[in-house]
């Protein structure tokens, strides 16, 4: 491809004002290689787009869009039953620490027996939850049939009730077997 300038050399075209004149106007109206390859590679990749949206639209031939709609609102559903199974689990997890604590917090001696004795239904759907939990405990600590499941654990002393317990109060911390074996005429230390 030949020169703009060349070409006009060639036709005997040689007056400067006349050279710049016809240069401008190529100028105005042509652009150069670089820019139509842009503008090409712009329009191939729209193709290539273009083809991939209708091979994706192939492949939704045939479905019937009702029948999707349909499992997605099902989906929906049950994703939602699920968040608020989750909640409902979480809140009875709470409710339940939070009774357990109140429960020892007011020298509670069974947890299970004082909780059959409560409105556990009442207490969870109430506003202030610790407060009504506190209030429920403290009627049930000053009521007559049921004071006996609160107060202080009483503590079993070592050697009593079992056979075993004996045993148990004769061994001491830092005893050796021989220490407390010394007085047995059928033990025989090791080594002897």
């Amino acid at each position: 491809m030949q020169n703009i300038e060349k070409i006009l050399e060639t036709v005997d075209l040689t007056a400067e004002d006349a050279k710049d004149k016809i240069v401008e106007a190529v100028k105005e109206n042509y652009k150069p290689i670089a820019d139509w390859q842009k503008q090409k590679d712009k329009v191939d990749s729209l193709t290539a787009s273009l083809d991939e949206a209708k091979e994706a639209l192939k492949s939704f031939e045939g479905v019937n869009v009702e029948e999707l709609n349909k499992k997605i609102a099902e989906l929906n559903d049950q994703i939602a039953k699920n968040e608020a199974d989750y909640e409902s689990k979480m809140a009875d997890r709470d409710f339940n620490d939070l009774l357990k604590s109140a429960i020892s917090e007011a020298d509670g001696k069974n947890v299970k027996a004082i909780t059959a004795l409560l409105d556990v239904d009442a207490l969870k759907s109430s506003q202030n939850q610790k407060e009504d939990i506190a209030q429920a405990l403290k009627s049930l600590a000053e009521a007559e049939d049921s004071k006996m499941l609160f107060g202080a654990q009483e503590a079993q002393p070592i050697g009593t009730g079992s056979p075993i317990g004996t045993i148990k109060s004769a061994v001491r911390s830092g005893s050796t077997l021989d220490d407390i074996y010394k007085g047995n005429p059928y033990y025989h230390p090791a080594g002897q």
